[in-house]
């Protein structure tokens, strides 16, 4: 198999996919394996959860405190779990 074999031939690729990975400029073998991602996420370290702010995205380590409540948004086809969580004494 060479690197310039199409993408959509490669087993466990299918045309359905292949698609998705043209529109990431994915047309080969080649085009593959020297992709990379512009971004990605650091999950090395986690975050003392009194270092957190509202809508940040971190890495925590903590136990739950409470039994999980589960309910039903009222406008959406969601579920929402609530639990309390601590992070002293890991």
């Amino acid at each position: 198999m060479g690197l310039e074999k199409e993408i959509q031939y490669v087993k466990g690729v299918g045309e359905a996919r292949a698609k998705s990975l043209n529109k990431l400029g994915i047309f080969t073998l080649e085009d593959l394996i020297t992709y990379y991602p512009r971004d990605y996420e650091d999950r090395s370290k986690a975050k003392p959860l009194s270092d957190v702010f509202d809508g940040e995205e971190v890495l925590i380590k903590a136990h739950v405190v409470t039994s999980m409540q589960v309910t039903k948004a009222r406008s959406r086809k969601m579920t929402i779990c609530k639990i309390i969580v601590s992070d002293r004494n890991r």
